[in-house]
């Protein structure tokens, strides 16, 4: 049964279209070191299947994947692709009281849109984002179903309320 690296060597040569000669000199070996490969008597070195992957890559990825294992890298080490960008630790979620300032600055924006003090918004936003919860909705969703409903307003027209 042929070595699993001599088949790759073989399947790298086809992939390339190439000659065993060709193939021993774009890896810097000698004719009789290919035919050695291609006949299972011996295999190539780690730099070897590396300088091969390289090759292959452009043409079949998958082998060069292969080819890369086989010398015990990756595509990634050998530099022949870009790893992908490590994953970011989840943001540190809010204090309390960085929450509670978010939540006030909210009542606010809403107080002042309803021409209202804030404490007498609070309840009525807490009733709301409440039943959205219950119904699934995302702040998102909310949003954009308020604004649907919203009263156009004439052009350069301040809403009502405010004063331009």
């Amino acid at each position: 049964m042929p070595h699993p690296v001599s088949v790759l060597v073989s399947e790298a040569r086809q992939a390339l279209g190439t000659t065993q000669l060709d193939l021993a000199a774009r890896l810097g070996v000698s004719r009789s070191t290919g035919q050695r490969w291609d006949a299972c008597r011996s295999v190539p070195a780690p730099a070897q299947l590396h300088e091969l992957a390289r090759l292959v890559h452009p043409v079949d990825a998958d082998l060069a994947k292969r080819i890369a294992a086989a010398g015990g890298a990756t595509l990634e080490a050998l530099g022949i692709v870009v790893p992908p960008p490590p994953l970011q630790a989840p943001a540190e979620p809010p204090t309390s009281a960085a929450r509670d300032r978010v939540v006030d600055a909210v009542v606010c924006a809403a107080a002042e849109a309803a021409d209202a003090v804030p404490h007498a918004v609070r309840p009525v936003l807490l009733a709301a984002f409440t039943c959205a919860r219950e119904l699934g909705l995302t702040v998102e969703a909310v949003e954009r179903g308020l604004a649907r409903r919203l009263p156009a307003r004439k052009p350069g027209r301040a809403p009502a309320g405010k004063s331009p």
